[in-house]
């Protein structure tokens, strides 16, 4: 019996899916609090996606 691998996702897949997550709070949420919470979870959580996406990119030539 061959024993199952876990499953591994993508760093930016995992991220994608926690902001979207976030981004659905500030939507849904009745808490004024929870809503702002959101939002910024959402802003960070995007803001670290864009610096893996550069980070990934080789530098310019000159």
């Amino acid at each position: 019996m061959t024993r199952k691998r876990p499953i591994r996702i993508p760093t930016e897949t995992l991220l994608d899916a926690a902001r979207s997550a976030a981004e659905r709070l500030t939507h849904l949420s009745r808490d004024p609090q929870v809503r702002r919470d959101a939002a910024q979870v959402a802003q960070a959580v995007g803001r670290l996606l864009t610096s893996i996406r550069q980070a990934g990119k080789p530098p310019p030539r000159r």
